[in-house]
């Protein structure tokens, strides 16, 4: 800019504007530079093809390259744009500050900052604190200005009518479990804030059709803003790559239904796992590009579905998710229009994050008391997460010890410990002992056929070990052996996967081509040895664990060991 300069030489006006424009240099990103821009606030790759006169002007300013890169032609008699020199700077500058760390860069969202407190990174940069920052770089991490949150310093606060709005739209819905709005409102506050968390807790809506479970999704939705991906049915990978890799946002996922194209819902899952506790040091999905570099996928995002019938899951995803029943909608249900839903929205984000420090400081009493009620800890960290997160609404202090042990009595703890019981181990046992096969019975002086399931077998041999040898001689064909040691009856299972007798038996599962003997050793008992399963079978790998209960002798005299 052109500045008047008063008689005695100094400048008429006392602030001079500093020209627009310029970079950073951040880094080498292989053989390309990557700088921030003055110009935009945004992080540029540039490879030395791409360093030409207009792409530098594009990128960092015409009039800042003009007054810094600005040279004299003596033969044409001309100032021209020394495009080259600027081009060699930015090469020397990038390469002296080493490989650029992709992972450094944060987004359009809500951080966690160095000292705790959350940062919005938006239009503009600012913390919960009230204090605005300029996009560059703060404690080691990139925040370059790409994206709106929805919200900002000016946005009020949500009111308490605000939330009671929102509670009584989702409460609209008869739902099946205890505190269901509670924990989708929960959900919502979490969302705002994802990538600052250390967990992030899908919540899973299931119901028949015209129940308002869509209705709930779609409130949800509105209220997130631009902070939300919307999508209808189970999605590809490559999808998420391109729509949430590196983001913060929320995906509400409608009609995520199994059957016929369950086999996408694995691509949702396995996303929904990872987002789940991906730290910002994580790599996430490392995929080879076609110019021979390898590009990470990071995944921030908490989902929320909504289904009739939800595609088939495994006890990882189980803990994960927060499954509510949604049953019927209420005669008197007052629901929330989208406008409505888009006005609320950014003002309760706002009062979330003037609340982080009530957040945090919530989560740690309710985690405490959920496992003091006999919960595990990954039931801690999903529905603790969702709990403290809707306390911080309806509340500007810290819960207390008694305002967290009424939350959870009202969860209905037992039932979702139930709920979380399921494991891979479990699962594995089921899949084994469900197995109906033919075995050869004695039934009074006859010696019959019937189809009996491996648990039936098993427990015929606990019942009366020497009047069964023909089930013995199977189950060893099978793999198999039942034995009592030290008080205990266990069963031996043969542990090669090239047991094909045993690949039969688990078939149509995932453990058809072998681990069973891993997964079985985590069951009570659970152990390995070398053993022998039947007669004139040598001795082999086995794992060993202990049979349920409920499928040993209730007779408790000694019982001989069944010959090798």
């Amino acid at each position: 800019m052109t500045n008047t300069i008063k008689n005695d030489g100094t400048p008429l006006n006392n602030s001079v504007e500093k020209t627009r424009g310029g970079y950073k240099a951040l880094g080498m990103s292989g053989a390309k530079c990557v700088v921030l821009s003055g110009l935009n606030s945004s992080v540029v790759k540039l490879s030395h093809s791409e360093m030409n006169e207009m792409g530098l002007i594009a990128h960092f300013g015409a009039l800042w390259c003009d007054e810094n890169y600005s040279s004299f032609n003596p033969k044409r008699e001309e100032h021209f744009f020394d495009h080259r020199a600027m081009a060699s700077k930015i090469f020397r500058d990038c390469q002296a500050c080493g490989p650029y760390i992709e992972s450094h860069e944060r987004g359009t969202g809500v951080w966690l900052g160095k000292d705790g407190q959350l940062l919005v990174n938006g239009q503009k940069l600012w913390s919960s604190e009230g204090e605005v920052l300029e996009h560059g770089v703060h404690d080691g991490r990139v925040y370059p200005a790409n994206g709106d949150v929805g919200f900002d310093l000016s946005t009020p606060e949500a009111n308490d009518d605000d939330v009671n709005k929102v509670f009584k739209a989702l409460g609209g819905v008869n739902w099946r479990q205890p505190l269901a709005a509670e924990l989708i409102l929960g959900w919502f506050g979490m969302a705002c804030i994802s990538a600052a968390l250390p967990r992030r807790p899908h919540v899973m809506l299931v119901g028949p059709a015209g129940c308002g479970k869509t209705t709930a999704l779609d409130t949800v939705k509105f209220l997130l803003g631009p902070l939300a991906f919307g999508c209808t049915g189970p999605q590809r990978m490559a999808g998420y790559y391109q729509s949430l890799s590196g983001t913060t946002r929320a995906a509400a996922v409608d009609e995520f239904e199994g059957g016929s194209s369950s086999g996408y819902s694995l691509d949702t899952y396995l996303i929904a796992r990872m987002s789940y506790s991906l730290q910002e040091s994580d790599e996430g999905i490392i995929r080879g590009t076609p110019g021979g570099a390898a590009k990470s996928y990071r995944f921030y995002t908490p989902f929320i579905a909504a289904c009739v019938n939800p595609p088939k899951m495994e006890p990882a995803d189980i803990s994960r998710w927060t499954i509510l029943d949604a049953m019927s909608r209420k005669e008197n249900a007052v629901m929330m229009s989208e406008s409505e839903a888009r006005e609320i929205g950014p003002k309760l984000a706002r009062r979330f994050i003037a609340r982080w420090s009530v957040y945090q400081a919530s989560e740690k009493v309710v985690r405490k008391c959920i496992l003091a009620a006999g919960g595990d800890g990954r039931m801690a960290d999903t529905v603790g997460t969702l709990l403290a997160s809707y306390w911080t609404f309806v509340s500007n202090q810290p819960a207390t010890e008694d305002d967290a042990n009424v939350l959870v009595e009202m969860l209905d703890i037992k039932a979702r410990i139930e709920l979380h019981s399921e494991t891979d181990e479990k699962r594995c046992l089921d899949s084994l002992m469900s197995k109906v096969m033919p075995f050869k019975v004695v039934q009074g002086n006859y010696l019959v056929t019937r189809s009996l399931s491996i648990a039936q077998a098993v427990a015929l041999v606990c019942e009366d070990p020497t009047c069964n040898p023909e089930i013995i001689a199977r189950l060893s064909q099978l793999g198999l052996r039942v034995v009592k040691q030290n008080g205990k009856w266990q069963l031996f299972v043969v542990n090669s996967p090239e047991h094909q007798e045993l690949r039969k038996v688990f078939a149509g599962t995932k453990w058809s081509t072998g681990g069973w003997s891993v997964v079985l050793r985590r069951l009570p008992g659970g152990g390995e040895s070398t053993q022998r399963i039947g007669a004139g079978l040598g001795a082999a790998k086995v794992t060993i664990f202990d049979i349920p209960a409920d499928l040993a002798s209730a007779n408790d005299e000694e019982c001989r060991l069944m010959a090798a």
